[in-house]
């Protein structure tokens, strides 16, 4: 059966759920309503789904292929990683196994490879809990699969065998993609509910990423089957000789078919859009600024913050830009709003996108998609605002000044001044 509404997947926000757990609160005492309220979350979520989730995953630039081995050592190596350059304290705690991992046996159940983990799985998710982080394994919610990430078959009859050796394994989360729903023209929203199903009756707290590129809009169910899904295609573009990286209009595409901000269906306890991974430290596409622009665009949308670069081998520009703390805290605020569009011209080819924040400032973009550089400006009608703001430039990390009415930023061909507009401090 798929979860309806109203049911324990969608309880966590129910208004009368809250009265009624205040009144029992009452009767049973702190800890029997703790215990209450936390069964009543969805299962399918994790706990803390109040911000979105970060952390990494290879097949951006790799495709599964042969750069490294994908084995045992290399996880304990790249978690060792994420401690030390301090990119796990910066949030990115989900790191994913997806390639050449695992095959099913004779009886169908999914195994560890024996030539990348011959000690099993838990031997390294168990090592990488201990470093502080998560980890995602991977499927198709159909029979088949994409590209060479595993041997054997697809989950599709499979939903609760798979999520029972996941549990075994020491899984935090799935990435379920759509190639082999697809291939046999599943409709996304049914298979992606029962595999949620399928998750709630494990009771273990899956962060759950909901793979169909977009098919099946899901950003209306979404939140009733996953912790965050997919908007549209895959933003890299590849040929089966080499990875090239993503490129400008692939960016774009992904930006405008992610515009759902709709507070019904995104935010705190409900879910995130996601307009697939980073493409920061990617070489072979898109340029240092449009770098930028992604990572300030995706902070604006409340999307999920996936890496999709060789985090050994990335530039020293793309390690400042993803470890941008100002930038990362607009994504992260705990308010949950996804940025949208608020004034456009010229086509759509200068774009003012606006952010509100739990501080009561606002998240500011200034996004010029023209081939030439361009002089932006914010003014405060458009963003709801009036009198005298103070305008801190993210990128910079520097503080501009006091303005009133409006503010204006020189921003490059492609790229985007990321802003906080602050009430003027009171003396």
């Amino acid at each position: 059966m798929n979860p309806k509404e109203g049911d324990v997947m969608s309880s966590a926000h129910d208004p009368q759920g809250v009265l009624k757990q205040t009144f029992i609160a009452r009767k049973l005492g702190l800890a029997a309503v703790l215990m209450l309220m936390m069964a009543s979350v969805a299962r399918c979520w994790p706990p803390g789904n109040r911000v979105p989730p970060m952390g990494w995953e290879p097949w951006n630039f790799d495709h599964c292929g042969s750069r490294y081995k994908w084995d045992e050592e290399y996880y304990k190596k790249l978690a060792d990683f994420f401690v030390t350059s301090g990119l796990r304290n910066l949030g990115y705690n989900y790191l994913t196994i997806e390639c050449h991992d695992h095959y099913r046996d004779k009886k169908g159940q999914i195994q560890p490879s024996l030539r990348t983990f011959p000690r099993g799985f838990r031997v390294v998710t168990d090592y990488l809990h201990t470093r502080g982080l998560k980890v995602r394994t991977y499927t198709d919610a159909g029979k088949g699969k994409c590209g060479s990430t595993f041997e054997g078959a697809g989950s599709l009859g499979r939903y609760e065998d798979d999520v029972k050796q996941w549990v075994k394994f020491g899984f935090d989360g799935v990435k379920i993609d759509w190639c082999g729903g697809n291939s046999l023209h599943l409709d996304p929203k049914t298979q992606y509910l029962q595999f949620a199903e399928a998750m709630k009756k494990s009771g273990h707290p899956f962060c759950i990423e909901i793979c169909s590129w977009g098919k099946g809009n899901p950003w209306k169910w979404g939140r009733k089957a996953g912790t965050f899904w997919r908007t549209s295609g895959d933003i890299d573009i590849w040929n089966r000789h080499s990875t090239i990286g993503g490129n400008w209009d692939a960016l774009m595409r992904n930006l405008d078919a992610n515009r759902h901000p709709s507070t019904k269906y995104v935010g705190p306890w409900k879910g995130w859009n996601y307009p697939d991974m980073l493409e920061v430290g990617v070489p072979g596409g898109l340029n240092e600024t449009e770098e930028r622009t992604q990572f300030s665009m995706w902070a604006i949308m409340a999307a999920p913050l996936f890496l999709g670069d060789d985090v050994f081998n990335m530039p020293r520009y793309a390690r400042a830009i993803i470890m941008n703390k100002e930038v990362i805290a607009i994504d992260q605020d705990p308010l949950g709003i996804q940025g949208d569009v608020v004034k456009e011209s010229e086509n759509g080819k200068l774009q003012v996108w606006a952010k509100q924040l739990k501080s009561g400032s606002k998240a500011v973009a200034l996004l010029n998609r023209d081939a030439t550089p361009r002089q932006m400006t914010v003014n405060w009608n458009d963003l709801g605002i009036s009198g005298k703001w103070q305008v801190r430039d993210l990128w910079q990390h520097r503080d501009q000044g006091v303005f009133a009415d409006q503010y204006s930023a020189h921003v490059p061909s492609h790229g985007a001044a990321l802003l906080k507009i602050s009430p003027q401090p009171r003396h």
